[in-house]
Formats: C-alpha cells, sequence, structure tokens
C-alpha cells in the first residue's frame, strides 16, 4: 500500500511537471500563423500536433496516398521540400501530389494539388547533401479560402543574420515520418522541439559537410518514437524518453521552424535533410540553411512567392502604433472638450 501511494503521487508529480507552452499568434499577418495556436509540451519526443496549428504542412504522395516526403507551402502556387525527395528523374511518372490542409494521412480532408514542374537547386550534390533544396510549382493555385491553410514566413537577412538560425535557438520540426528507426510513418502529423547546435560539437561536426549552409538540430535526453508510457489505473500517464529528438524517415523535407517572439509569427529555419539514422544520441540531424537560398527562392517564385519578416516589418508595426495612439489621443481630448463645454 506504501509503495502503491509513492507511485500514485510520483505519477501526479511527473503529470503537474509537465507544462505545455502555448505560442500565441499574430493573426492579422501574412504568413506564419495558423488557424489554431501551436501548443508543446516539455515532454522530450515527438507529440501529435493540435489540428491545423501547422497550416503550411505538406504531405508529398506517390501512387495516389503514398506519403514520402514532407514539404511546406511557400504560396499558392510554390512548395518548398528537399532536393532528394524529388531529384528522381522519374517520379513524375508516380503521379506526384502534395496534400495540404490535412493532419492526417489517411483523412479525405484538404486539397490535392498535382505537382506541374520541379526546380532542384542547380548545385544539388547528393554524395553531401549539399543545397538539399527544391521547389515544386503545382498544376493549380492552393485555394486559400480554406482556413486550415497558411503559408510560413521567411527570416530577413537584415534582421536575423545569414547565420540564422542561432546556436541554442529553440526550433519545432514537423512530420509523419517514422517513429521509430524501423518503424512506419505516422498517420498523425506530429511536432518535435529541438536546439540549434555548435558545428564543433561532436554530435554535428561527425556528420556535417558544410557549416555555411548546413546546420545541426537535437536535444540531449529523449528520442521521437522512443517513450516509454506509464499510466496509472486514473489514466494520467506520463513518458519517459529514451535518447535524443530527432527526425527520422519520412520527414525529410519538411520545415523547421523558429517562433519570432517579436512578430508572433513562425519563420522557417531549415529544411529537414539527413542525418546518421534515427535519434541516436551521439549524431544530430543535419537541415539546409534556408537563409543562404532566400535569393535563389525568390528568382523562382518571384517576390510574390515569399513573405519576408524583418525591419521592414518593424518599421510598419512602429508606424502602426503610433497612428492608433494619435486617433486615440484625438478622440480623448474631443470627447474631453466636448464634456467642458456641456457644463
Amino acid at each position: 500500500m506504501k509503495y502503491s501511494f509513492l507511485i500514485i503521487q510520483f505519477v501526479i508529480f511527473i503529470r503537474c511537471s509537465i507544462k505545455a507552452k502555448e505560442f500565441f499568434c499574430n493573426q492579422l499577418a501574412p504568413c506564419g500563423c495558423s488557424e489554431y495556436d501551436v501548443i508543446t509540451t516539455r515532454i522530450i519526443g515527438g507529440e501529435p500536433v493540435v489540428n491545423h496549428s501547422w497550416g503550411w504542412a505538406v504531405s508529398l504522395r506517390v501512387d495516389e496516398e503514398l506519403h514520402f516526403c514532407g514539404g511546406t507551402i511557400l504560396s499558392s502556387q510554390f512548395i518548398l521540400t528537399a532536393a532528394h525527395c524529388v531529384d528522381d528523374p522519374e517520379i513524375v511518372d508516380f503521379h506526384l501530389k502534395a496534400a495540404v490542409g490535412t493532419d492526417t494521412l489517411t483523412d479525405r480532408d484538404g486539397q490535392r494539388i498535382a505537382v506541374a514542374k520541379i526546380f532542384l537547386h542547380p548545385q544539388w550534390t547528393s554524395s553531401t547533401n549539399e543545397n538539399d533544396i527544391a521547389l515544386l510549382k503545382l498544376e493549380k493555385p492552393i485555394d486559400f479560402n480554406d482556413k486550415s491553410i497558411a503559408r510560413i514566413c521567411f527570416p530577413a537577412i537584415d534582421t536575423f543574420g545569414r547565420e540564422f538560425p542561432d546556436i541554442k535557438s529553440s526550433l519545432v520540426a514537423i512530420g509523419w515520418g517514422y517513429t521509430t528507426p524501423s518503424g512506419n510513418t505516422s498517420n498523425i502529423l506530429e511536432q518535435v522541439t529541438l536546439e540549434a547546435i555548435d558545428s564543433h560539437d561532436l554530435r554535428c561536426n561527425q556528420s556535417i559537410h558544410n557549416v555555411t549552409i548546413q546546420f545541426c538540430a537535437g536535444v540531449d535526453g529523449g528520442g521521437k518514437g522512443k517513450r516509454k508510457d506509464y499510466c496509472n489505473r486514473f489514466k494520467y500517464c506520463f513518458s519517459l524518453s529514451l535518447s535524443l529528438s530527432d527526425t527520422c524517415e519520412g520527414d525529410s523535407g519538411g520545415p523547421l521552424m523558429y517562433y519570432s517572439q517579436n512578430y508572433r509569427q513562425w519563420l522557417i529555419a531549415g529544411i529537414t535533410s539527413y542525418g546518421d539514422g534515427c535519434g541516436k544520441s551521439d549524431h544530430a540531424g543535419i537541415y539546409t540553411r534556408i537563409s543562404m537560398y532566400i535569393d535563389w527562392i525568390e528568382s523562382i517564385t518571384g517576390k510574390d512567392g515569399i513573405v519576408i519578416v524583418g525591419n521592414e516589418n518593424i518599421a510598419s508595426s512602429i508606424r502602426s502604433n503610433f497612428i492608433l495612439i494619435t486617433i486615440y489621443l484625438l478622440l480623448h481630448f474631443t470627447l474631453y472638450s466636448i464634456n467642458r463645454s456641456s457644463r
């Protein structure tokens, strides 16, 4: 009885100590905000997402409904993904489609749009995974009247720097990838919280090939899909994670994102590229550094193809706030004058 009481107390302690974090978004922003706010927990490892909290998530599929890679919505016409996902010349023969507006692979929700053209980066090198980035042009535009669909933001170089993201930045990756190294894809979109790792770190420098255009991310202490779940008879559960948080096969091509507190928007920091297995404690995942490719992306999509968040947005926000404050003061002064004159 004594031990049962201690176990229950431990479960309650764990449950209370796992706090959820909600990322409140600027719903008026043209990018980087979805229908619902993102909520993550402090549990290390993958977890199911809040429905429609990642409106730019894309499932790339062949042969009707077979998911094989992830992607990110840039605009109504363009999807961002990894080059290694779509560099097979025969892939067009497999009816390549982008599924958007859905979090579940087996649901028929959302939109399915055929890919019309693939743009591989001209310096894509499969042997080292350098320049692992590609753009997909869709046959018809995405319908943004669907509130579950949104587009991602890009970081302004002047604001965030060419080497964005900074080391130790908190980042979130999403995907339908394997939840165990030898498992199957997840039917439900999952998210995992990671941290940008120094390229000199042993977990990184064993795998990375080019620190200028690639970076590492991972978190010590727990792994996606390697959780052992414990539940008491009241159905309160907690998880103990056993390795390294990571992305895995099937997550490739999906976004790694940074939440800007200043703008209250999500910015794309990287594309899931490769790693040495999944969830290994001595190897981090490698990601394509998006900040190095903004000019190339814009050369294909046009200026309307991406939305950049940075200094101009700050100036615009300051101007907007100044105008609102001025209007408020004028109204207040007018009402005060009217009240004075009526006495």
